[in-house]
């Protein structure tokens, strides 16, 4: 009758030597748990840095849609395009650098 409790302790024993193991040493302990905060922190900046691009976006598109001038500054800043009677000159923020020294 006492070797009972003795089988018990030592099966009990290698239950939590067993879970220990899992916590610290396994794929599934605290290393992936901490790579798996740091994974979600990038990708959290990404989506932030995704939303402000949308942001933009829709702020160009109700400027677009509200203001016709907003659509020939866009065309003659980002496109290049210009009037068949103009010319169209666009600076580098290298030459005014340049310029500058």
């Amino acid at each position: 009758m006492k070797k009972l409790p003795l089988y018990i302790i030592i099966f009990l024993s290698l239950i939590i030597l067993i879970l220990f193991y899992n916590l610290f040493v396994s794929e599934n302990g605290y290393k992936e748990r901490g790579n798996l905060i740091i994974e979600n922190q990038e990708l959290t900046n990404r989506n932030d840095s995704i939303k402000d691009a949308n942001e933009e976006l829709i702020f160009e598109i109700v400027n677009a849609q509200d203001n016709e001038e907003h659509i020939e500054n866009y065309a003659r800043e980002n496109l290049n395009l210009s009037m068949p009677d103009e010319e169209f000159i666009k600076f580098n923020n290298t030459d005014l650098e340049n310029q500058n020294d």
